[in-house]
């Protein structure tokens, strides 16, 4: 009873909303926190009670309303994503071709250090966020070797040398780079200008698994380079786009290398 009267005071304080109580996921999250603090004392003190959360699920369905669902992330075309590479800074061209190329987000990009660049792969194995570098990343999943192309290492090598520090990518300024700045000014900026509605630049990251999906690129392959821990992203997300991007395939695959090849499966992939 103490559980569920702490449910119904989970309202919002301000805004539009303020009254309104939270969603059944939000809630969902907050009690997974304290779930894991019972859990942890449970185990502590050995006590045999009855779990207080295990009617949350029940309880939420039938007193919260869920939020809709959002739509699903979108994913550049080819001709879209050309428009944007030839209107936007050019000091940031390669970062935003890199993320693409690759999969990574903007922290591992930040952390990307010219010792990980090896002949025939990049390690991923540390990030930077709100400008501290943080070794361990996200999952031990997302510690990770992409191989290397032609078309990559031409990237890797036209930025090497234009820093310093021990990192690949910076701002103009020579400090860390900086995802938000990045992303206000010459990302946004390069998206008007190409005359693209906007997305976020975790885009690159879904539109890498897309394009490498439509040239019948390996599941397994595909899950390890984009450092999950299982296929359920693959099937679920990244596989309804590829019937959009089909008529692509031929300008993907120039625009990847033919070395991008060795990546792939002999075998297409079905989806449902």
């Amino acid at each position: 009873m103490v559980v569920k009267d702490f449910i119904r005071t989970l309202n919002w304080k301000e805004g539009k909303k303020k009254g309104q109580p939270l969603s059944a996921s939000r809630v969902s999250n907050i009690l997974m926190v304290l779930r894991a603090i019972w859990n942890d004392a449970v185990e502590e003190h050995q006590w045999e009670r009855p779990d207080p959360f295990n009617f949350a699920k029940r309880f939420l369905k039938r007193n919260l309303k869920e939020q809709p669902k959002k739509d699903d992330p979108k994913v550049f075309r080819f001709d879209e994503w050309n428009r944007v590479i030839e209107n936007i800074d050019p000091y940031f061209q390669t970062v935003a071709e890199v993320m693409l190329m690759t999969g990574m987000i903007p922290s591992e990009i930040a952390g990307l250090k010219k010792s990980a660049i090896k002949d025939d792969h990049i390690c991923i194995d540390n990030s930077i966020v709100r400008g501290h570098e943080k070794p361990q990343l996200k999952t031990k999943y997302r510690k990770r070797n992409i191989p290397m192309t032609k078309a990559l290492k031409g990237l890797l090598d036209s930025v090497s040398n234009r820093s310093n520090c021990n990192y690949v990518f910076t701002m103009k300024s020579g400090r860390f780079f900086d995802a938000d700045s990045f992303r206000k000014n010459a990302w946004t900026t390069a998206l008007k200008k190409a005359g693209v509605d906007y997305r976020v630049p975790y885009t690159t990251r879904h539109t890498f698994a897309a394009w490498a999906l439509t040239l019948k690129m390996d599941s397994n392959k595909l899950v390890s380079l984009m450092g999950h821990g299982s296929k359920k992203m693959v099937y679920e997300v990244y596989g309804r786009y590829v019937n959009d991007l089909e008529t692509d395939a031929g300008k993907i695959m120039e625009y990847f290398g033919n070395d991008f090849n060795p990546l792939q499966s002999k075998k297409a992939l079905s989806f449902t």
